[in-house]
C-alpha cells in the first residue's frame, strides 16, 4: 500500500501539467527526420511545410526535452496480431478529435482545434485543424467524419437495419453529422450527451478518425455503383458489397480494426504507419508517418523514433528469454510474476523497469454468465454468487499470484473516487468455508457420495471456466488454478479450459461461455462512468450478462436475449448518465447505478490492482517517471511515445 501511495504521489508531481494544447507560434519554422528530408530531396515527398497543417499541435511535456531523430523500437509479441498483441493500438491508434489530458481528468483538443457545445450538450461543432493530411497525403476534412457516421454507421445494409447501441446512440435516434465547411462539422444528438467528448478521448474516439472517405468509398455501393461488382469478384472472401466493405474498413459494424495493420494501402492519421505487414512471416514494421500533425516546442515534426519493428512469437517462454537477453526495447503485458527477472537481468537486457499504478476497479473479475442457456438460472441466484465469493481465500491469491500487493476488495471505484461505494467494495469478502456452504446450501443442498454438489436434475455440478492465454499480464490462469481448489472445498467442480483470445471471443459472441476471469476496469476517478462494463451489461467484454449485452448492442443477433425489466432499468439509468449535461448530474446518477450493482452483486472481485510495470530500453529518453497504465487511457499512449527518443 505504501508503494502504491508513493507511486501516486510521484505520478501527480510528474504529471502536474497537461499535454499542452498550445498552438504553433506565428513564424515557427519546422524541421523533420533526416529519413524524410532525403525523400523530399529525391522528390518523393513535398516539403514539410506542405505536409503539416496550418496549425500543428505542439506537444510540450514538463518532463521532456527536445529530442533527436532515429532508431527502431523493437517490440516482441505473442500470437499473430501486432495491433493487439504488439500493442500498435496503443502506440498509434489512440489519437482522435480530442485526447485525454495527462492527469486523466478531462479532454484536450487534438485533431479538433476547438469544440463548441450548446447549453444542453446535444449539439457539438468541431473545428478541425486545417491542412491535416492522411498518411497518403490526402487532406483530412469534415467529409471523413460525415462519411463515418452517415455512410457507414447509419447505412442499413452495413448495420443490419439497426444503428448500433453504444457510444454514438445516447437516445433513440442516431446522430446527424453535418458538414458546415471543409474544416467544420456539426454532430447533433436527439438528447443531451454530456459524456460525448470524454468518450471520444478513449477507445471509441479513434474510430471517427479512421474512415478515410477517399479510400473507402471505392468499396461502398453508393459511391462506386458501376465498379463494385468487379471489386467483389477480385475478393474471394466477399460475397456482396457489404462483406467487401467490411473486409476493407477498420471501423463500423462487422469490421476488423486490425486491418490498418495488415493493409499498407489503408490511409491513417497514426504517428507510425504499416510498411511491412506481418503476413506469413514473423516481423511487422511500422514507419514514421511523413504527414503526422504533431510537432515539439521547437517545431520538430514528431515522432522522433523512425520505426517500430515487432516480432511475433508462438512460445511465450522463448519471447521472455529473448527480451531478458537484450534483443528488444520493451515487452507488452509482462507477467507480474516475472517482474523480479527484469530487475535481476537489467544489465544484460539493457532495460529499465518503470513501476506504474494500474487503472482498475479490481485486479481481476470473476464472472458467471447469468444468461448462459443451461447454467444461467443457477448463476442468477444471488446466494450462489455470495457463496462463491466467500469460498475464495483472497489474501492467498494476493500473496501467491500478485506478490502480496493489493487490498482485498470487490470490483469497484477506488476509495478516493467521487463514485466510491463502500458496500460494493467491501461486501462478501470474508474467506469462510462455513459461510460459503451456508449460502450454497440454499441453492444446491444435495451432494453425491464424494461431496460434489448436485444440480436439481441429479447431475453433478461442473462449471467450465474459459481462461484466455492473453491475460494482459494479470495471470488469469494462476488465479483460476487457486479458485479450482477453493471451489472444490465447497463441493463445486471447476473445469479449466485454457484457450487463445480468438476462441474466448467466439464463445463470448455466441454466448456459450459459462464463466471466466477477466480484467477489472472502472477504478480511477470517474472511469466507471465511461467503462461501466462490470456494473451495467452494456459491453461485449463483460460476461456476467453476456446475452443481455449482445441484445443491447446488436438487436438482431440471435445470441442476444432480451433482459428482464430490472436490467433494462439499469441500462436506461446508464443512458441517463451518458446524457447528463453536467458533471454533477453524471456523478449523482452514476452513484445510483453503482448502488444497484452493489445490491445485485453481479461480479466477484479479488483485490485492488497491484502496480504493473513496463520494461523499456534504458537509452530511451523523454519517458515520464510513471503513468497510469490501463485500457481507458490507452496504455502507453498517455505517456506520449511520439516524444520518446534514443540517446545513443
Amino acid at each position: 500500500m505504501k508503494l502504491r501511495m508513493m507511486l501516486l504521489v510521484v505520478l501527480i508531481a510528474v504529471l502536474a501539467l497537461p499535454i499542452s494544447p498550445i498552438t504553433a507560434q506565428e513564424g515557427m519554422t519546422y524541421s523533420e527526420s533526416p529519413m524524410l528530408a532525403e525523400r523530399v530531396a529525391a522528390g518523393e515527398l513535398p516539403p514539410i511545410e506542405e505536409r503539416l497543417p496550418e496549425n500543428p499541435r505542439v506537444i510540450e511535456m514538463p518532463w521532456a526535452e527536445i529530442g533527436t531523430y532515429g532508431g527502431e523500437l523493437r517490440v516482441p509479441f505473442g500470437g499473430d496480431s501486432p495491433f493487439w498483441g504488439g500493442q500498435m493500438v496503443f502506440w498509434s491508434a489512440w489519437r482522435g478529435l480530442v485526447n485525454w489530458n495527462q492527469e486523466y481528468t478531462d479532454w484536450v483538443p487534438n485533431l479538433a482545434e476547438s469544440v463548441d457545445v450548446n447549453e444542453d450538450a446535444s449539439e457539438y461543432v468541431f473545428h478541425l485543424r486545417q491542412g491535416v493530411k492522411w498518411s497518403d497525403g490526402v487532406p483530412f476534412t469534415a467529409d471523413d467524419i460525415v462519411f463515418y457516421i452517415e455512410d457507414i454507421m447509419k447505412n442499413d445494409a452495413i448495420n443490419g437495419g439497426n444503428f448500433p447501441e453504444g457510444w454514438l446512440l445516447p437516445g433513440e435516434v442516431p446522430p446527424v453529422a453535418e458538414k458546415i465547411d471543409d474544416y467544420t462539422v456539426k454532430i447533433t444528438f436527439d438528447v443531451p450527451y454530456g459524456m460525448f467528448l470524454l468518450n471520444m478521448a478513449g477507445w471509441d474516439g479513434w474510430q471517427m478518425t479512421a474512415a478515410p472517405k477517399h479510400y473507402l468509398e471505392q468499396f461502398h455501393i453508393d459511391y462506386n455503383p458501376d465498379g463494385i461488382d468487379e471489386l467483389i469478384a477480385q475478393n474471394t472472401a466477399a460475397s456482396d458489397w457489404v462483406s467487401l466493405f467490411q473486409l476493407k474498413t477498420a471501423v463500423g459494424p462487422g469490421s476488423d480494426q486490425s486491418v490498418v495493420m495488415r493493409d499498407v494501402e489503408y490511409p491513417t492519421l497514426f504517428p507510425w504507419i504499416v510498411v511491412q505487414p506481418l503476413g506469413s512471416g514473423t516481423q511487422f514494421i511500422a514507419e514514421r508517418n511523413p504527414y503526422y500533425y504533431w510537432v515539439d516546442a521547437a517545431g520538430n515534426q514528431l515522432p522522433y523514433i523512425d520505426r517500430i519493428v515487432e516480432t511475433a512469437y508462438q512460445d511465450e517462454e522463448t519471447l521472455l528469454l529473448d527480451v531478458l537477453a537484450g534483443k528488444f526495447d520493451t515487452m507488452p503485458n509482462p507477467a507480474n510474476e516475472n517482474r523480479p527477472l527484469f530487475f535481476q537481468n537489467a544489465e544484460t537486457s539493457g532495460l529499465e523497469v518503470y513501476i506504474l499504478p494500474r487503472e482498475g476497479g479490481g485486479v481481476v473479475s470473476i464472472m458467471f454468465n447469468l444468461t448462459h442457456p443451461e447454467m444461467g438460472e443457477l448463476f442468477s441466484q444471488k446466494d450462489f454468487r455470495i457463496g462463491m465469493s466467500h469460498a475464495i481465500d483472497r489474501q492467498e491469491i494476493v500473496d501467491i499470484v500478485y506478490f502480496g500487493e493489493g487490498n482485498l476488495r470487490q470490483v469497484s471505484p477506488n476509495e478516493d473516487s467521487p463514485l466510491y461505494n463502500e458496500q460494493l467494495s467491501t461486501q462478501y469478502l470474508e474467506y469462510s468455508v462455513d459461510l460459503a456452504n451456508e449460502y450454497l446450501d440454499k441453492v444446491l443442498p444435495d451432494k453425491d457420495a464424494d461431496g460434489w454438489r448436485l444440480l436439481p436434475n441429479g447431475e453433478k455440478l461442473s462449471i467450465v471456466f474459459t481462461v484466455q492465454t492473453g491475460d494482459y499480464g494479470l495471470n488469469f490462469l494462476g488465479v483460476a488454478e487457486l479458485l479450482k481448489e477453493y471451489y472444490a472445498a465447497v463441493g463445486v467442480d471447476i473445469i479449466l479450459d485454457v484457450v487463445d483470445n480468438d476462441i474466448w471471443s467466439n464463445r463470448r459472441d455466441d454466448n456459450t461461455m459459462e464463466a471466466t476471469i477477466y480484467t477489472g476496469e472502472g477504478g480511477v476517478g470517474i472511469t466507471s462512468i465511461f467503462d461501466s462494463r462490470y456494473f451495467v451489461p452494456n459491453s461485449g467484454s463483460q460476461i456476467r450478462g453476456n446475452a443481455w449485452a449482445i441484445w443491447y448492442l446488436e438487436k438482431d443477433n440471435p445470441a442476444g436475449v432480451e433482459p428482464p425489466q430490472h436490467i433494462k432499468d439499469q441500462l436506461a439509468l446508464m443512458e441517463r448518465v451518458r446524457q447528463a449535461p453536467t458533471s454533477e448530474e453524471r456523478i449523482e446518477l452514476m452513484q445510483q447505478v453503482l448502488q444497484v450493482a452493489a445490491d445485485e452483486f453481479w461480479v466477484i472481485g479479488i483485490a485492488s490492482p497491484p502496480t504493473t510495470f513496463r520494461p523499456l530500453n534504458a537509452k530511451i529518453a523523454n519517458v515520464p517517471e510513471s503513468w497510469i497504465d490501463g485500457w481507458p487511457v490507452g496504455g502507453v499512449a498517455i505517456a506520449v511515445p511520439e516524444q520518446w527518443y534514443f540517446t545513443e
